[in-house]
């Protein structure tokens, strides 16, 4: 599997997770949504790095490596990435490192001494709305950033399209309410 496939693969995974985000939000399920768009961006994310050709272990913190990666002068000079380039990485980590701090919250809530803080009582609607708003701002420089290379492989690129599709029909049921 080389660089534009798996970053293709991320690019569906966070589609998926996208609309599921979505699905999950018109229900009313806000804490779910909260997870899956967190999971999106951070698959948004890792297409970047799997794009670039950086490998990385599992993590739920992609945000992380991408800014260690632009704060090395070496490894910076070895990708070789225009000023645009580092302007758009550098906007995606800003929004993607809100979603990522959920950590687990969204799935398991938030454990005191006298008690758990059930999920469903942090994420109420306008919270998970601001959530949302920051994943389509992370995922909307990530289109940008596959859409600024010139000759990208026609399969990456149609899920980039269809990525962009996804996002406009997310902002549009953020709109309503």
């Amino acid at each position: 599997m080389n660089n534009f496939s798996k970053a293709r693969d991320r690019l569906k995974m966070c589609i998926e997770n996208m609309r599921r985000g979505k699905a999950r939000y018109c229900e009313g399920d806000y804490s779910d949504a909260v997870f899956r768009i967190q999971l999106a961006v951070e698959d948004a994310c890792k297409a970047i790095l799997s794009f670039l050709g950086i490998e990385f272990r599992k993590t739920h913190f992609p945000s992380v490596i991408m800014g260690r990666i632009l704060s090395n002068r070496q490894r910076m000079k070895k990708l070789n990435l225009g000023t645009e380039h580092v302007r758009y990485l550098t906007l995606i980590i800003s929004y993607a490192s809100l979603l990522e701090t959920q950590g687990s919250m969204p799935r398991y809530g938030w454990e005191t001494e006298e008690r758990i803080i059930l999920p469903s009582e942090v994420y109420t609607k306008e919270v998970t709305k601001e959530l949302f708003n920051s994943a389509i701002e992370s995922i909307n420089y990530v289109i940008k950033f596959f859409n600024s290379f010139k000759d990208l492989p026609s399969d990456l690129l149609s899920v980039v399209e269809e990525l962009d599709k996804v996002v406009f029909d997310a902002v549009k049921e953020l709109r309503k309410g």
